[in-house]
């Protein structure tokens, strides 16, 4: 895995799985799917409204221990089985986007895009994150927690890791 920051304070993940890039694709572009393994470790996803197109959106919510919040993807191009770009927010319980639920800084607004690619059987995928219109506050906060959207994400590729394998049986 790879991790890095840039100075316009990027997130960059390299993941690798061991499923077909269709199969990895479809992990994201169904609601069921998604709703399997979408989320941190520990973590119980409600998807509230799932619409997967291009200028559609994803609203859900996360209790990760009693501990609620919620968000809502954006998504803005959808190359199916290459790649997928897609605003993510913060949000309140009907899809207002708001600040984090975190005592931070955080930007309202984070571009990524997601490429996938496959050779011999295994799929790799890229994150690119970043802020959107945020304040230089914004974005070194955004920088400074690298680490733990690193730890983060993590978790979440490990749930995508057992989704595959079950449904590939």
């Amino acid at each position: 895995m790879e991790n890095q920051v840039t100075p316009k304070a990027e997130l960059k993940i390299v993941r690798q799985f061991k499923a077909p890039q269709s199969l990895v694709y479809n992990a994201f572009a169904s609601r069921e799917a998604f709703a399997a393994w979408w989320g941190p470790a520990g973590s119980t996803l409600t998807v509230l409204s799932f619409d997967f197109r291009e200028g559609g959106r994803t609203h859900y919510k996360l209790d990760n221990n009693g501990l609620l919040m919620w968000a809502l993807f954006r998504y803005q191009k959808i190359h199916q089985p290459d790649s997928i770009e897609f605003l993510s927010s913060f949000t309140d319980p009907e899809g207002n986007i708001s600040s984090s639920p975190f005592p931070i800084d955080f930007p309202l607004e984070v571009h990524n895009r997601i490429a996938l690619s496959e050779t011999n059987g295994i799929t790799t995928l890229t994150l690119h994150a970043e802020p959107v219109n945020a304040t230089p506050e914004q974005e070194k906060t955004f920088a400074d927690l690298n680490a733990s959207m690193n730890q983060g994400y993590e978790g979440t590729w490990g749930q995508l890791d057992t989704y595959l394998a079950e449904v590939q049986g």
